[in-house]
């Protein structure tokens, strides 16, 4: 597991900022540590969004108004086992999404854990499932739109079902967003995982 109060990162905004409790105005993480802690905390890639990209411009207040100093999404891919979501017995399949959402929610939450820790503001930017905004009746529900997001973030591409096809994963894939009020060091087209190369 990535040891956050050791990385070098944290260790020189800490020393800059032995005031400020942990917390800057826009902190710069480096990009590699931040992809190893979100795939050490279980996903299977993941890619970075700043939030000006003209990709989510149309997501950008509900972003906001849920951390208002959102400086970068971080994307990330949760895979699914292809033959239980493929087999025609519904109980299976329905299992397999519900196990593959609490994994993705846990994920989320991990992720979130290890940012607070190194004095990085984060929230989850959804819960995956089914929307809870009750009080936005007849408008959107839910909070942050995955799947654009993770297009931006270079994780697939929209299929004409409306579901994100992964490059390697297809698309039995569950997607996460996690807020933070940093920003990274290097924004890319994100590499897949060595694991997934053989797939």
């Amino acid at each position: 597991m990535v040891r956050l109060d050791e990385h070098p990162t944290v260790k020189q905004y800490r020393a800059k900022h032995p005031d400020s409790g942990g917390h800057s105005a826009h902190p710069v993480l480096d990009c590699e540590w931040l992809r190893q802690l979100c795939i050490e905390a279980g996903s299977d890639d993941v890619g970075f969004v700043e939030i000006d990209r003209a990709e989510i411009d149309d997501q950008r207040a509900d972003i906001l108004w849920l951390l208002p100093k959102t400086r970068t999404l971080v994307s990330f891919v949760v895979r699914m086992n292809r033959e239980n979501i493929r087999t025609p017995a519904r109980s299976l399949a329905n299992l397999e999404f519900h196990h593959a959402t609490d994994e993705t929610n846990d994920i989320a939450r991990r992720i979130v854990t290890s940012l607070e820790r190194a004095g990085i503001r984060a929230v989850n930017g959804g819960a995956v499932g089914f929307p809870m905004e009750a009080d936005r009746w007849g408008a959107k529900m839910w909070t942050v739109s995955h799947k654009p997001v993770a297009v931006a973030a270079g994780l697939g591409q929209m299929g004409i079902h409306r579901n994100v096809f992964h490059p390697k994963l297809g698309n039995f894939i569950l997607l996460g967003t996690v807020l933070m009020d940093a920003e990274v060091s290097e924004l890319f087209t994100p590499c897949l995982l060595q694991s997934l190369s053989g797939m």
